[in-house]
């Protein structure tokens, strides 16, 4: 069972001052009180300790009731309690939320403006995998004509529900008729009995024995680079996105090489990836 010291820190981590949580804590233990004997057992000022109680009456954590010139106080229900902090809690919430709404709205409108100064969107270290998401969904969602793709861990999306998200946007990128050329590393497919599934006309797999790095070029002009590149662990990775169109040709150049030589996944034997690998297409 919890001791009294950690109900009352417990109770001010939750934001109850140290003064209320005394006064609930007697009131819970003894029932109906006076202040002047929860001034003598908690030790709380006297000159204060009615302006606390009537604060804890309106503020939802007990009654008061009056006979005579005398004025008594008891705990209310713990459950009640929490219902009534979480109400208050929610509420706050709902401010903070309206409030960051308005000033991140306008802070947008200042720095697409120009008013942050200069564009720091052509280069950035992307490192939490929520934010790869977003960025990956981003790039997908805004291509027009082609993109070009090593797939080989790691891998950002960690579950079921991030990886649907992706296909979406694959989905819906394809049915755009933008292109879909990837190569895929034999390296970390285990090579035998893949299963492929061109998923359009306009998608287009092929394999190569490894591959150098995880990347995406999304219409020559931007990548999505996973460093570092000898990683596969998630947890362990970020993403490099550069936005600059001779950065990328020298990536897109490299890409084509590589793709001449991988094979179509289209000629592969009863899908057994062995032996096939760097072979004539």
């Amino acid at each position: 069972m919890a001791t009294s010291e950690t109900n009352l820190r417990e109770l001010t981590d939750l934001g109850i001052s140290e003064r209320e949580a005394k006064l609930y804590l007697v009131m819970l233990e003894y029932g109906e009180v006076t202040a002047n004997e929860m001034h003598r057992l908690t030790g709380v000022q006297r000159s204060k300790i009615y302006s606390i109680l009537s604060r804890m009456v309106v503020h939802g954590l007990c009654n008061e009731r009056m006979e005579g010139r005398n004025r008594f106080f008891t705990a209310l229900n713990p459950k009640d309690v929490k219902a009534t902090l979480q109400r208050e809690w929610d509420s706050e919430h709902l401010n903070r939320v309206e409030k960051a709404n308005g000033i991140f709205d306008r802070l947008e409108d200042k720095f697409l403006a120009g008013g942050a100064g200069p564009s720091l969107n052509s280069v950035e270290i992307i490192r939490n995998a929520a934010n790869i998401h977003n960025r990956y969904l981003q790039l997908m969602n805004e291509v027009q004509v082609e993109v070009l793709a090593y797939v080989r861990p790691p891998i950002a999306a960690t579950t079921k529900a991030t990886r649907k998200v992706q296909f979406d946007a694959q989905i819906a990128a394809l049915a755009r008729g933008v292109t879909l050329r990837s190569i895929f590393s034999l390296e970390h497919l285990g090579g035998v009995n893949q299963e492929w599934e061109k998923l359009s006309e306009n998608d287009l797999m092929r394999v190569t024995d490894s591959l150098p790095i995880k990347l995406f070029i999304f219409d020559g002009k931007r990548v999505l680079a996973g460093l570092p590149s000898n990683s596969i662990n998630a947890a362990n990775f970020f993403m490099l996105y550069v936005e600059d169109e001779g950065f990328c040709q020298v990536l897109v150049e490299a890409f084509e090489e590589i793709w001449k030589k991988a094979i179509r996944v289209e000629v592969l034997s009863g899908n057994n990836l062995e032996g096939n690998v760097n072979s004539a297409n």
